[in-house]
């Protein structure tokens, strides 16, 4: 299924130590260690999708989906400083020269991003003065730079784009141009760093102001795909590589964990049972995933339409393996008993993070009415999908 001549279990086995070594201090201290930041640039993993004459390694979507899960399989935390790290994609809608100015063949750059709307942005001389808040923006704390949407305003309203919608940019910036507020204490992701940005007139030149709809100006498959699709489908796999953590985890407990009538877990039926259950669901969930990004892959590969039959296949196997990473992990928590209290036993931060990841507004059941509405030969019905 993959199309990629990269091994993502090659290439993540390279900082595996690393991320295993790291991935408490990464939860205490609220974000991604230097030190293993550092790691996963030098392992190439910021790299996955930038292009090749930008010293990128430009994946296609289903091998940059196999690098999430192994990672989010040692620690999903780390894994989702990895997919938000990673904004390649969008280099394609950005002019050679300013490209060129933030992804550099010397070093992988790190970009935090947010896709809500929530700046305003004014047209001045030579660009845009920007403002606005920004919450649960990951891996800020590791990056270099940050894009962050908005909507161009006039006298107090929208400006309007020629297709009748209102005008949105992704705006770039050096992260130190920024100011970032320290707001991520939450029970669970942790280590992801997510706090909040905020700008009050910040100048952004017009060059880094694109709209996420421009077209790609590179012509080679990794970027025929639409990068909202590319770049909004990775918080999925980090919930199935954390689910198949939670599944490792018992199956390693299991010969000698204590149950109440007095045989090792190992040799309950009902939790055999369980366990077969539940690596059946996050294979056939994964064997999904994957099938419906190597469709958008092969259209890529082809230069055809990536209509949205495609994304609407893809963002339905998003929402299903969210759901059933939740289910999973649930599931083998529970089987942990009171073993899976304690933060000794990693199955007690699985649980966490993997329902606090699928809480991502991309994995929400709603997103099911667009591919819905594909299927019944309706519209989506949204611009961005």
């Amino acid at each position: 299924m993959r199309m990629s001549s990269i091994d993502p279990h090659a290439l993540v086995a390279t900082v595996a130590a690393a991320i295993v070594e790291h991935r408490g201090e990464a939860e205490r201290e609220r974000r991604l260690p230097v030190v293993l930041r550092d790691a996963l640039r030098d392992a190439r993993l910021f790299a996955l999708q930038n292009p090749r004459e930008l010293g990128g390694l430009e994946c296609d979507l289903v091998t940059v989906l196999e690098v999430y899960e192994a990672v989010a399989r040692l620690d999903g935390p780390v894994a989702w400083n990895v997919w938000n790290g990673n904004l390649g994609p969008a280099a394609a809608l950005l002019d050679p020269a300013t490209r060129a100015a933030i992804w550099t063949p010397e070093r992988d750059t790190i970009i935090a991003n947010s896709a809500r709307p929530t700046g305003a942005a004014v047209a001045v001389d030579g660009g845009f003065a920007l403002s606005g808040r920004w919450d649960i923006v990951s891996a800020l704390d590791s990056s270099d730079w940050v894009a962050v949407f908005g909507l161009v305003m006039a006298d107090g309203a929208p400006v309007m784009s020629p297709v009748g919608m209102p005008d949105i940019r992704a705006f770039f910036t050096p992260t130190p141009s920024i100011t970032a507020l320290d707001t991520w204490h939450v029970g669970a992701m942790r280590g992801t760093g997510s706090n909040t940005i905020v700008a009050d007139g910040l100048f952004v030149a017009d060059a880094f102001a694109v709209s996420p709809f421009a077209p790609s100006q590179i012509d080679r498959a990794v970027f025929r795909v639409p990068v909202f699709t590319s770049v909004s489908t990775g918080g999925a796999a980090v919930c199935l590589g954390m689910a198949r953590a939670s599944i490792d985890e018992i199956i390693a407990m299991a010969p000698s964990k204590a149950t109440a009538v007095g045989r090792p877990l190992a040799d309950v039926e009902s939790a055999q049972a369980t366990i077969a259950s539940a690596d059946a669901q996050v294979h056939a969930a994964r064997l999904l995933l994957l099938d419906a990004a190597a469709g958008v892959v092969r259209a890529a590969e082809q230069s055809e339409l990536i209509g949205e039959p495609l994304r609407g296949s893809l963002r339905a196997a998003m929402c299903h393996a969210a759901r059933v990473s939740r289910e999973v992990v649930t599931a083998m928590y529970e089987l942990g008993s009171s073993s899976s209290l304690y933060v000794t036993c990693r199955l007690e931060q699985l649980f966490r993070d993997t329902h606090a990841a699928a809480q991502h507004g991309l994995l929400n059941p709603l997103q099911l009415q667009p591919a819905g509405r594909i299927l019944l030969g309706q519209p989506a019905g949204v611009p961005i999908f």
